[in-house]
């Protein structure tokens, strides 16, 4: 009966959205009976350009924001305001009540309170619930904490998306339960996770899936820009560059080289403590140490044919 609850009374393509969004960059408060989302839509660069389109960045979010505001209107029902702030903008959606909704959202995020703490609810595991929903879900956190640009190329040219997951000591996790959920829930294949971990030479920047434009296609943007530029980047891919099958990160890679080592490797205070202390010479490793499941059905013939990609990866930064 839980499970039915779960499903039926909860949950539908845009409550998954907006899940998608809280999990990236969302906040929630509740101060003098006044309960509050803000969700984070930010920017870096002034513009985005695709293979023929050039953006604002600034007036592209704030017209994108425009269809996600209508479309949380229609389910949310409440106040919903777009505030501008430097370098992005927010939406603010209130509620006065203790409505359903207001409950649900707590109760999907287990009682955290913000993106540094938020987990991928686990009902987006569940094999009954629809994939779409899951889809929604991924392009909900892509809209708002995803990047697709020229600078994010493999060394072969091919373009990539990357879901970024800002770093913080409580949410280590958070890539790998992303990358679950592509690859063993949608399908979506993911090359690699680029960890912003003092052995992977990254000091503690932000946590970065790596997924190639093609594959992405399946999930998308709601963003306009965003999934314009997807498209003509998986148009020149498919033009310029032959046939490629694009397959999953299998869990296990061959490791090139021992990395060095660096004393924020017992950063208590920054790494999860499944991390702390321990060295690790690929990034696959750090995704074992926090629960990454997945293995090869044939290990001999997977390191031959994977090379350690976030080796190549490196040298594009």
């Amino acid at each position: 009966m839980g499970m039915l609850f779960r499903l039926d009374d909860y949950m539908d393509q845009d409550t998954a959205y907006l899940t998608g969004l809280l999990i990236g960059r969302g906040i929630i408060s509740e101060s003098s009976g006044i309960r509050q989302l803000i969700i984070e839509f930010s920017h870096s660069s002034l513009s985005v350009e695709g293979i023929s389109s050039s953006f604002s960045l600034e007036t592209a979010i704030r017209l994108g924001l425009d269809d996600v505001r209508e479309r949380l209107q229609e389910l949310l029902d409440t106040d919903i305001r777009k505030v501008p702030r430097t370098g992005g903008v927010d939406l603010v959606i209130r509620f006065m009540r203790n409505s359903m909704i207001w409950r649900n959202i707590l109760l999907l995020t287990e009682g955290a309170s913000s993106y540094p703490h938020f987990r991928v609810p686990s009902v987006f595991f569940d094999p009954t619930l629809p994939k779409e929903w899951k889809r929604e879900f991924v392009r909900g956190y892509a809209d708002v904490a995803g990047n697709i640009r020229h600078a994010n190329r493999y060394l072969d040219k091919r373009n990539r998306v990357r879901l970024d997951v800002l770093n913080y000591p409580t949410n280590w996790e958070v890539p790998v339960q992303l990358c679950r959920l592509l690859q063993e829930q949608l399908g979506v294949p993911v090359q690699l996770i680029t960890w912003g971990h003092p052995n992977m030479g990254r000091d503690f920047r932000e946590h970065q899936l790596n997924i190639f434009a093609e594959p992405f296609l399946a999930v998308g943007f709601s963003l306009e820009y965003k999934q314009r530029i997807l498209e003509e980047f998986v148009e020149w891919d498919k033009a310029k560059l032959s046939e490629i099958e694009y397959r999953p990160c299998p869990g296990i890679r061959k490791n090139r080289a021992r990395k060095p080592d660096h004393p924020d490797e017992k950063n208590g205070e920054k790494l999860d403590h499944r991390l702390n202390g321990c060295h690790f010479d690929s990034y696959w490793q750090i995704c074992k140490a926090l629960g990454c499941e997945r293995a090869p059905r044939d290990l001999d013939q997977t390191l031959m044919e994977f090379s350690d990609e976030v080796e190549a990866s490196a040298k594009e930064r």
